[in-house]
């Protein structure tokens, strides 16, 4: 690997530091590149783009945090209930917290049309809802449940950035919450003949 190449990775893993920090508002290039002890017109020269730039710090953090994830893959699949207690724990270690509010900031972005997060997004929505879907029991599979803790927990990492504490009574109650909305609708598709597929 050549010296532009050991650069440009190194100036990446800082600016990933940074990012995940200070969130997306750190990528503005010329503070970004005042914070690095280099110029704008140098990050330019090593990742072409302020695009570029973005997508590669993103993609990094994600190849980080899909690597962490995977190591869940041989654990057993779990009650929805189980799985937000999971989530909600990890969104307050230390190592993942700033991810998962650093994805939900990228939704956000993407969702008010913010470019390259409005490409971005969709991918990172449906990324996570297939790795939901893959930790919950099989019963709970296909009905929208992955959709549901995916909306839950964007919208308990949105509240506690912006004022810390407001979840904890959420974080309580949710796991029990699915897990008995999970209950309800296995005795629906018992009792109901349509959605046994009778007629």
């Amino acid at each position: 690997m050549d010296s532009s190449n050991d650069r440009r990775n190194a100036l990446c893993d800082r600016i990933c530091a940074i990012v995940l920090a200070d969130g997306l508002g750190a990528f503005a290039l010329r503070g970004l590149a005042a914070r690095l002890g280099t110029s704008g017109r140098m990050l330019l020269y090593y990742f072409g783009s302020k695009d570029v730039l973005i997508r590669e710090t993103l993609h990094r953090i994600n190849a980080g945090l899909q690597a962490r994830l995977s190591g869940l893959d041989a654990m057993p699949p779990v009650t929805p209930g189980s799985l937000v207690a999971f989530l909600l724990e990890q969104s307050n270690k230390p190592d993942m917290a700033p991810v998962m509010r650093l994805w939900t900031e990228v939704v956000s972005a993407g969702a008010r049309g913010e470019t390259p997060y409005d490409q971005l997004a969709p991918s990172v929505v449906e990324n996570w809802i297939g790795w939901l879907e893959s930790r919950l029991v099989p019963a709970c599979r296909g009905n929208g449940m992955a959709e549901t803790i995916l909306a839950l927990m964007d919208g308990v990492i949105l509240l506690e950035t912006a004022r810390p504490g407001t979840t904890s009574p959420a974080r309580a109650l949710l796991p029990g919450l699915l897990d008995g909305m999970a209950r309800d609708s296995h005795a629906g598709d018992r009792t109901n003949p349509e959605r046994r597929g009778e007629t």
